[in-house]
């Protein structure tokens, strides 16, 4: 693992300091995302190359009007920080007081992958608390759209894992989680272990509480693990 990491990751530290730009989205039912778009140095693809895209949602904190909110914690913290992350990053950001409309999020996500020459068939979607439970319902709504999805601290619908028992999944939860506890990602693993899912992997980590995602983002195997998954 370690020198798959070093020859996914430890190149693109090399290059250029990535490209950020913010956007708005009006999607076709009238609901509308503002979004923040993170392009990896271009010199670290092939000319014409379809790129990787992570779509990164947000927990409840980082709702609101400003931007810069969103670049606090995940795929847009590490990017932007220098770890060099070998995919296109998309963090939309949902409106105060609102929760995440998955119709929304998946026709942003389509725009996106249309507009920035995405490959389609490695399109990987993660979410921490809020975004963790955003997570899990977009996948119930079209896992076909997905290569692979991380939800962390969140939950879903048991009834819904037969929907996407075929997808990988990565999901992690802090033992000590008060705010969002660890059953209900115990209870997504137990409906889709029952539904026959093979490529669903869990971590739990002892001792932690709710903020359980510093520690997977931080973690480049997360990144190498996203890389390895194509439809």
């Amino acid at each position: 693992m370690r020198s798959l990491l070093h020859a996914l990751l430890l190149p693109m530290t090399c290059q250029a300091a990535p490209k950020e730009t913010k956007g708005h989205f009006e999607a076709p039912d009238g609901d509308a995302l503002s979004y923040l778009l993170i392009q990896p140095d271009p010199t670290a693809f092939a000319p014409d190359t379809k790129r990787p895209l992570v779509v990164f949602l947000h927990g409840s904190g980082e709702r609101g009007d400003d931007l810069e909110k969103v670049k606090l914690h995940g795929p847009p913290k590490q990017a932007l920080e220098g770890v060099g992350l070998p995919f296109v990053v998309l963090a939309p950001q949902c409106p105060a007081k609102k929760w995440w409309n998955t119709e929304t999020v998946i026709a942003l996500t389509k725009h996106i992958a249309t507009e920035q020459n995405i490959d389609p068939d490695r399109i990987h979607l993660t979410g921490l608390s809020m975004g963790g439970f955003g997570t899990w319902a977009i996948i119930a709504e079209e896992p076909e759209l997905f290569a692979s999805a991380v939800p962390i601290c969140g939950g879903g619908e048991p009834d819904t894992a037969p929907a996407f028992k075929d997808l990988p999944i990565w999901a992690f939860h802090g033992e000590q989680d008060k705010a969002v506890p660890a059953a209900k990602t115990r209870a997504m693993e137990k409906a889709l272990r029952g539904a026959g899912a093979k490529l669903l992997r869990t971590t739990y980590y002892p001792g932690v509480g709710h903020d359980s995602w510093t520690r997977a983002y931080s973690d480049p195997a997360l990144y190498a693990w996203m890389m390895l998954q194509s439809k």
